[in-house]
């Protein structure tokens, strides 16, 4: 029981990695605060777990999930920065309003969560941070610009703040999934799975229970002196 007594926050937790981690999360005895925009009746089934909305685009939904969040259990010890979108554009079509959609998703929204438990943490003297990014945000992507550069920044952030967590015994690291068969690469996967094989070491596409391994590494004492590192879960596919 890696995490008994420990309160872990999942963001994107109603499917795929999100749910994987949950899965591993509570079989370790963590109690859990799931979130998702939509779908939240599917995390009706774990026993010890609050679910509530959230939407990390509206600074709004934040706050008022941080506000039930924090009265839930008295402490938050992990944050997972799991929810995300994704969607694959060519370069110059990307408009404006898919620019701020990703970013606001995928690294304002984390970001500001983060900042907000990072306070709580800073008062308990500990805390798990841990930010799943993306293969794409150390590779870059020629299908996915927006997508990469934000998982980037995500990337930085995790640097960023372990520089400053230390000293309050809080660790921060991200772990980078490649191809993972989950609902969002579905269609890329039915169109081109042989292809994208053929360019992973390993040989095969990824399952959520591959990331969520890594992730509750992060989260328990196993990792107590790792901190600011990034983790790629690809099958060799990001040697970098």
């Amino acid at each position: 029981m890696k995490l008994e007594g420990k309160v872990a926050v999942i963001t994107g937790a109603s499917r795929g990695i999100g749910l994987a981690i949950a899965e591993a999360f509570e079989r370790e005895g963590a109690k859990l605060i799931l979130t998702a925009k939509k779908n939240l009746d599917s995390l009706g089934r774990f026993k010890n777990a609050k679910t509530i909305p959230l939407d990390l685009s509206s600074n709004q939904s934040i706050s008022l999930f941080l506000e039930e969040a924090v009265k839930v259990f008295g402490k938050i010890d992990i944050l997972v920065n799991n929810a995300g979108i994704f969607k694959q554009t060519d370069f110059e079509a990307i408009s404006a309003q898919e620019l701020d959609d990703f970013l606001d998703v995928d690294f304002k929204g984390p970001f500001l969560l983060t900042q907000k438990i990072f306070i709580q943490m800073k008062k308990q003297k500990y805390g798990k941070i841990i930010n799943i990014a993306s293969g794409a945000g150390k590779m870059g992507s020629s299908k996915a610009i927006h997508y990469a550069c934000a998982k980037a920044a995500l990337i930085s952030l995790t640097k960023s703040l372990a520089r400053i967590g230390g000293q309050y015994n809080i660790s921060v690291n991200a772990v980078a999934p490649g191809y993972i068969e989950t609902d969002m690469i579905k269609d890329i996967l039915l169109e081109k799975k042989a292809m994208i094989e053929g360019s992973i070491p390993l040989g095969r596409i990824g399952q959520d229970r591959n990331v969520a391994g890594p992730v509750l590494f992060f989260a328990s004492a196993d990792s107590d002196y790792i901190t600011g590192q990034t983790l790629c879960v690809d099958g060799g596919h990001c040697m970098i």
